[in-house]
């Protein structure tokens, strides 16, 4: 909205509102970044680009955690029941804080198999009537 107090200008040298511009300082998590004409210096830059890398590597570290655990899981699973889609371990017990599961439940019944569809083509899952809702997730829990 334009300030009715203020004089036009003339040309292109329209005042531009000091709410709009880019300080010369700013105060951020990743440190103090500095600006010339709204242009940052090359350390502002530099710290930037550091922190972007940062961030790309906390990323990459949270997007992996569920592929991560699922291969845990699989591993431990294999541990005790041996590889292949034909053998499903069931759980016999609730979980406890005992159990090393990242998102496990201590009031649900698990049942876990693990498909190889590349070896084993399509695969048809039977969840048997009363037994409750039967999930599969891929290696990022979707």
């Amino acid at each position: 909205m334009k300030n009715t107090n203020e004089k036009p200008t003339s040309g292109y040298n329209t005042k531009i509102p000091e709410t709009i511009m880019t300080p010369d300082k700013i105060e951020t998590r990743a440190g103090t970044l500095e600006f010339f004409d709204g242009i940052p210096t090359e350390k502002t830059a530099a710290l930037l680009y550091d922190n972007l890398d940062y961030l790309r590597g906390v990323e990459t570290f949270l997007n992996g955690m569920p592929a991560a655990s699922l291969e845990a899981f699989r591993s431990g699973q294999a541990s005790l029941a041996g590889e292949g889609g034909s053998t499903a371990l069931i759980f016999d017990q609730l979980m406890d804080s005992n159990s090393l599961f990242l998102t496990g439940n201590t009031d649900t019944v698990y049942c876990s198999a693990f498909l190889d569809l590349k070896r084993d083509g399509p695969t048809v899952i039977e969840v048997p009537p009363g037994t409750g809702p039967g999930t599969v997730n891929d290696a990022f829990f979707r």
